[in-house]
């Protein structure tokens, strides 16, 4: 699968979701029934103003609205990267976060670098390690992470509409068999997720020390100078 037959996929489910027909999703984003038609067969790529008609229209969230943008930029040729690891400067950026923080490949979900917060919050979660196979098989997880279904749902979710395209297929596979070692895979890969839901709300992770949950807001943010391949997950309690 490419990335913009994932596109496709995706807005096909989100339309299919909302209980939209195409001509009435036609006539609320203001585009054809005609070219919708074409976006979700995937033999048309939509201009910048139709696909934000749609993603307005089906209340994309804007995670997957940032992802459309960067995937359909024309530079976006080849799978993978040749970056190396972290530079010392910018682990000890991460070292001096008082709170939970890590380096993750996106959007597979590799952790290539976390600091002693993060770790003692999410034990087993440690660089080389991925997000999503530790959340679905570890038991820590379940202990470590509040609303745990709601968690791994969406995560499973971002890494199916994502993955394709920018992750070599090989590494999409060994991840989803390691992931399908878990009883809720199957379930959380095949089901969607309500609109409302998608949104990302605080997360309540255990503390590591009294067992008390903490409400904690989530950041994601990407390098620009200069750039890398991997974002910046951190999260910071709610005061």
């Amino acid at each position: 699968m490419t990335a913009r037959s994932g596109i496709a996929g995706y807005l096909r489910e989100r339309r299919t979701a909302t209980g939209l027909t195409r001509a009435e999703l036609a006539k609320r984003a203001g585009v054809s029934e005609a070219l919708i038609q074409k976006i979700e067969q995937g033999t048309r790529t939509p201009t910048s103003t139709a696909l934000g008609a749609l993603f307005e229209a089906l209340e994309v969230p804007v995670q997957f609205r940032e992802h459309a943008a960067t995937i359909l930029q024309s530079e976006l040729t080849k799978l993978g990267s040749e970056w190396g690891a972290p530079e010392p400067a910018e682990l000890d950026f991460l070292n001096g976060l008082a709170h939970p923080a890590c380096y993750q490949a996106m959007p597979e979900m590799d952790v290539i670098a976390a600091n002693e917060a993060y770790v003692r919050a999410f034990p087993g979660l440690e660089p080389g390690t991925n997000i999503m196979v530790w959340m679905l098989t570890d038991p820590a997880a379940r202990v470590a992470i509040g609303d745990w279904e709601r968690e791994a749902h969406l995560q499973v979710r971002g890494f199916r509409h994502m993955a394709p395209g920018l992750v070599a297929p090989e590494r999409i596979e060994e991840i989803s068999r390691l992931c399908s070692a878990s009883p809720d895979w199957d379930r959380l890969w095949s089901t969607d997720i309500p609109p409302a839901d998608i949104p990302r709300r605080p997360m309540r992770v255990r503390d590591p020390d009294s067992g008390e949950w903490v409400a904690m807001h989530i950041q994601m943010f990407r390098f620009e100078v200069p750039r890398r391949p991997w974002w910046m997950y951190a999260l910071v309690p709610i005061r």
